[in-house]
């Protein structure tokens, strides 16, 4: 398989280069299968039953029951729409970066899930987002405000936390990284739903 690679060196660096068409698709298929044979193998030994896995589990189940006491069901649809919109922004951004190896997840609620911190997407932060929207969403002003502290609070306190107990790891990665993006990812939501709206009147 890698009898086609050859040395290239830029500098003091030296880095493997793949020869333009050396690598067939039986090749990659043959990889992705011994690597998802591995990783069951690890998420059965290392996460099944374990401390972490049942938390992943009980952020898959609480939040969701929170949400749907606490939301209004006369805007259902739209705050429903709301989390769509934010929820597959956020889980596109979150399966870049996990397969970019940027950052990575050592405890999984499944292996044959992805992304791999799917729980945390939906409990931590779409169905908080949902539920400011909810309140705020009225007022960009408020809004602003109130996005940017669950922001402030996602980055800089969630993140971390999930870093101390061993679930999420960072490479290259940095929780400040990720404010900004939680911040206008909300907004940006904001600003389609209120569009969508406009066209109703």
């Amino acid at each position: 398989m890698f009898s086609a690679i050859f040395y290239a060196q830029k500098g003091p660096f030296h880095a493997l280069v793949p020869v333009l068409g050396s690598i067939s698709v039986k090749e990659v298929l043959a990889a992705e299968a011994n690597y998802h044979k591995l990783l069951r193998a690890y998420w059965y030994e290392n996460n099944f039953l374990t401390f972490n896995w049942w938390f992943l589990v009980a952020l898959s189940i609480i939040p969701a029951i929170i949400w749907w006491i606490m939301i209004e069901k006369t805007k259902l649809i739209e705050n429903t729409a709301f989390g769509l919109f934010y929820g597959v922004t956020a889980i596109l951004l979150d399966s870049i970066g996990s397969n970019a190896m940027v950052w990575t997840y050592q405890v999984r609620l499944s292996p044959y899930l992805n992304p791999q911190i799917y729980p945390y997407d939906v409990g931590v932060v779409i169905i908080p987002f949902m539920l400011v929207y909810q309140k705020f969403g009225c007022s960009f002003k408020k809004f602003l405000i109130a996005s940017g502290l669950l922001s402030v609070f996602l980055a800089f306190i969630a993140e971390p936390f999930m870093v101390f107990i061993g679930i999420y790891k960072e490479f290259t990665w940095k929780h400040i990284y990720s404010f900004p993006i939680y911040w206008s990812l909300g907004l940006m939501c904001w600003a389609i739903i209120k569009k969508f709206k406009s066209y109703a009147k």
